[in-house]
């Protein structure tokens, strides 16, 4: 007895046909012999039957149905049995037949016999299978559980079926027969991926070459348009495996073959750079820009320009995210080196299209020869096509825009050391700068360098500082790390490398031979004069020629990342200067570049003088030159802009041009602190130059200046020794203007000494030396040191003179900030001899200067706190109030401490005068609180004060 599901449900003996009752008592038994052996459960029966709507009596309809099947399978004959079970019911079959588990158990003999290797008997077991099938399984019921059921049975037992017979068939060489198949029985399966292996292998075997490129031409597409990928990467590969394999071929189907090879979707990208770190922020800018150009972007081209010194790493990103977008570009991804920078001359775009027009399939005949043609030609085969274009090392836009597809699927990564400013402008490329490493970058990559060497791990900051932070320079000093002692310089750096071709110094030297003559040798001239950092002003002084020239050239530069400018200085990595320098010493004369130093310092020294003379006025006021640093605000910053660069000048010079270094040094010294940035060695320099050359002058100079640099160091001896040396040779020279600020400094330095003898006597000198010059500012300035030390010892009235001399000449020259010092000295002095109004007016002409002229802060405060205890002394309260609460406002720090109590003690002194006694306790706490931190002097002052007020609490009385 045989009971068949695989078509409509029926129970067969030979030809005979044996009724089973009603559609739903068949469709019941259908579900049940489609799970034999097994129970299935009465929620699923009722499922399978009526969906999500059941009649309300459906278990009493099941239980009927149930009873007629049994009585049916009976009448029949059938030893099969319905047994009901408590979780539902479970249909044996005991010695009839079911065609589905025949199926099941013939396809399960065909994979036994074809292992075995008899493939007949497996294609006729399988051929049998199959033949079981007559249409739909149970077809007498149209729920959706058993259309879901169909699905499954369809999928997983007819069509594998049907795909084992074709795998069997193809082994047999039956080629026709598996084409049959897959055209009548797989008609609805075209999509699935073992259906398009078997019929490009069913085409392969029979030679219908044309229809298999053809029909693979008709899937790649499909499978574009539809999912945006290539078809499945097994696919790919199985096609490109039955192309190579075509070996015994007529030579007419051998081009063919070929045609189709060159046909293959290309895939050009080199391997990525191992050890790739950071660079998330270009990445993910990269994704967005992607998605952005796929959602709702213009219909245009992407073109991302990935722009960057040498060796950044322009490249290695460009890939990095190429390989990761890869399966976006089902149509191929083409690459050219397209040698913009390198040994030999930039590639031609004509030459680079004709390996683009071959990798996609155009054949050497069909080649068009212009250049115009070969651009159209690629933007036609590329319509509406995605493909990934990856231009490497281009020298510059020109040789960049006839490569550009038209499409607006494809997209384009373009990398160079030019900044392809008209791709940008002109063609809407989007503009990508690979940055340098920072230090943690450069850690993660030395990290994974070095992660099997012993070698110690050098600071991430000095490898930034000597590398430049580019990943090129960090791999190659990875490299000698294991095999030197110490870090290398520059210069060794960069011959460091395998191959000439391969060191640093050789890719540095393929961007200088991409300059134009001039830029050529103004990079020359700025490698050996950049240092922390040159102004464009400056640069001008350099070239020698007019701005506009200097400026371009700056910008043919500036576009191949030669040079950067940031916060208006123009700067090099060091590797770049070190290979500037390197050409400059070998290609440019000696003469030449002696010339272009003393331009530059001669700008220098005119701009130092300027600010010299705003700081510090030496010429009366109808002698003021006529161009003038705005104000001393902008001397004092660009001095400090400049210190770095100066003090390296300085040092470079000393050996080359010592007048100019010696008279630098003679400008500056008396504005910069001297703490920093090399001016001990630059000194040194130019007193080492100085006696190799006999020059006294400028030895004494440079002993000036290193007696000011030793004294700001903290090194006084060596200060004095220095001054004492300098007053010798300045009096066998008669060079009484730098004499007169030896004395000066020496009398500074004996007056932080106690020697208060000794720096009269150097003041006393200074003032004699100045009777025979005409220098008012230095004239000035001995008789207000003078006055001040007076002052000190209390020789007021000679004092007074001195002083009234300083400031009737300060102001003369219009030098307000020392105007306002020797004010504040004389105020000083008018409070120790009781002159009140005389004091309070001296004061505050100096805080009225220092208001209009900002001074140094200690200055200003203590003008302010004199101001306020002279109002005090001449009852102006309500003047006191505000400024001692002005200078309470500027206290900074614990050294201001003292300032601010004198301040506090002014300021409660005139509350309590004007009868707000509230207010003046208050202010009183917080003073009392304070004084408790400093010196005696200070705490007998507030205690004096206001024990008088009545202030001072009995409790803290010893």
């Amino acid at each position: 007895m045989e009971f068949r599901i695989l078509g409509p449900v029926e129970l067969r003996l030979g030809d005979r046909k044996f009724a089973l009752g009603r559609a739903k008592e068949r469709a019941l038994l259908g579900v049940l012999m489609l799970n034999h052996g097994k129970v299935v459960s009465l929620r699923t029966v009722i499922e399978a039957l009526w969906d999500d709507n059941p009649p309300t009596h459906a278990k009493k309809d099941l239980q009927a149905y149930i009873s007629r099947l049994r009585a049916a399978l009976r009448r029949c004959g059938a030893s099969a049995r319905i047994v009901t079970q408590r979780a539902g019911y479970l249909f044996l079959l005991e010695d009839d037949e079911l065609d589905y588990a025949r199926f099941k158990a013939l396809v399960r003999d065909s994979g036994i016999t074809r292992r075995a290797g008899r493939l007949d008997d497996a294609a006729a077991a399988l051929r049998e299978a199959m033949d079981l099938w007559h249409g739909l399984p149970v077809e007498d019921l149209s729920t959706v559980w058993m259309e879901r059921t169909r699905e499954d049975l369809d999928l997983y037992d007819r069509v594998a079926g049907y795909q084992a017979l074709c795998a069997v068939e193809l082994e047999r060489g039956h080629f026709r027969e598996v084409l049959q198949i897959l055209d009548v029985a797989m008609v609805e399966h075209e999509f699935d991926t073992e259906y398009i292996a078997q019929r490009l292998a069913a085409l392969d075997g029979l030679g219908h070459y044309e229809e298999f490129d053809a029909y693979w031409k008709q899937v790649y597409d499909r499978s574009a348009r539809s999912f945006g990928t290539g078809p499945a990467r097994e696919l790919q590969e199985l096609h490109r495996r039955l192309l190579q394999s075509r070996d015994v071929l007529a030579p007419a189907d051998f081009h063919r073959t070929q045609a189709a090879l060159r046909a293959l979707p290309p895939a050009q990208l080199p391997s990525r750079v191992s050890g790739f770190v950071g660079r998330s922020a270009d990445l993910a800018r990269l994704d967005e820009l992607l998605l952005r150009s796929r959602v709702g972007g213009s219909p245009a081209t992407l073109i991302v320009a990935i722009t960057g010194p040498a060796g950044v790493g322009k490249t290695e990103l460009g890939l990095h995210w190429a390989h990761g977008v890869r399966e976006q570009f089902p149509h191929g991804q083409l690459h050219a080196d397209l040698s913009g920078y390198g040994s030999g001359p930039p590639r031609d775009p004509a030459d680079v299209l004709a390996e683009f027009l071959d990798a996609l399939g155009v054949a050497a005949a069909a080649m068009p020869a212009s250049l115009s043609a070969r651009t159209a030609m690629l933007r036609t085969l590329l319509d509406d096509r995605r493909v990934l274009f990856f231009l490497d090392n281009a020298r510059d836009s020109e040789q960049v825009e006839p490569l550009l597809p038209g499409s607006a699927q494809c997209v384009v990564v373009v990398t160079s050391r030019h900044r392809l400013s008209d791709l940008v402008t002109r063609r809407g490329a989007y503009r990508l700068e690979a940055g340098r490493f920072t230090g943690t970058e450069v850690a993660q990559l030395l990290a994974g360098l070095l992660r099997e060497s012993p070698v110690a791990r050098p600071d991430p900051a000095t490898v930034v500082a000597l590398t430049g932070g580019t990943p090129q320079a960090v791999r190659t000093l990875a490299e000698l790390l294991p095999v030197i002692e110490e870090l290398p310089g520059p210069a060794e750096l960069l011959l460091a490398g395998e191959l000439a071709s391969g060191t640093i110094l050789t890719s540095l030297l393929w961007s200088c031979d991409a300059l134009g003559p001039h830029a050529a040798r103004l990079f020359r001239s700025l490698a050996l004069h950049v240092d922390q950092g040159i102004a464009g002003e400056a640069v001008c002084a350099l070239d020698g020629t007019d701005d506009e020239t200097t400026r371009g050239a700056l910008a043919e530069l500036g576009s191949r990342y030669l040079v950067s400018r940031e916060d208006g200085r123009y700067r090099m990595d060091p590797l770049t200067r070190a290979a500037g320098e390197r050409l400059a010493l070998t290609l440019d004369p000696r003469t030449d570049r002696l010339r272009a130093q003393a331009r530059l310092l001669d700008w220098y020294i005119a701009r130092v003088t300027e600010a010299a003379e705003t700081l510090t006025p030496t010429r009366w006021r109808s002698a003021e030159p006529a161009r003038r640093l705005p104000d001393y605000a902008a001397a004092k910053t660009f001095l400090a802009a400049e210190e770095a660069w100066l003090s390296a000048a300085i040092h470079r010079a000393a050996s080359s041009d010592l007048a100019r270094a010696a008279t630098l040094l003679r400008l500056l010294r008396p504005h910069l602190a001297f703490t920093g940035v090399g001016w001990r060695e630059s000194a040194e320099a130019v007193l080492l130059a100085a006696r190799a050359a006999t020059d006294l002058d400028a030895e004494g100079q440079a002993l000036t200046a290193l007696a000011r640099i030793h004294r700001a160091l903290g090194d006084p001896v060596r200060a004095e020794e220095s001054l004492q040396l300098a007053a010798t040779i300045f009096r066998v020279t008669h060079d009484n203007r730098s004499l007169t600020e030896v004395l000066l400094l020496l009398a500074g330095h004996a007056e932080d000494s106690g020697d208060r003898v000794y720096a009269e006597s150097c003041l006393r000198q200074a003032l004699e030396v100045q009777s025979g010059l005409e220098e008012p500012a230095q004239c000035a300035a001995v008789h207000g040191a003078l006055g001040a030390h007076l002052r000190r010892r209390e020789r007021l009235e000679e004092a007074s003179g001195h002083l009234s001399h300083a400031k009737l000449l300060y102001a003369e020259l219009g030098d307000d900030r020392r105007h306002a010092g020797v004010a504040l000295e004389l105020g000083r002095l008018s409070r120790r001899t009781g002159r009140v109004n005389d004091a309070v007016r001296f004061l505050t002409e100096a805080v009225t200067m220092h208001d209009r002229h900002p001074a140094d802060h200690e200055e200003t405060l203590a003008a302010l706190v004199e101001l306020s205890e002279a109002g005090c002394d001449a009852g102006a309260h309500g003047d006191v109030l505000l400024h001692a609460r002005k200078a309470l406002g500027i206290s900074r720090s614990p050294t201001d401490h003292s300032q601010a109590v004198r301040a506090l003690v002014a300021l409660v002194r005139s509350l309590a005068a004007t009868g707000r006694q509230a207010e003046a306790w208050n202010e009183s706490r917080q003073t009392i609180a304070l004084v408790a931190e400093l010196d005696d002097p200070v705490h007998d002052h507030v205690r004096a004060q206001f024990s008088r007020l009545g202030l001072w609490p009995a409790r803290l009385d010893p």
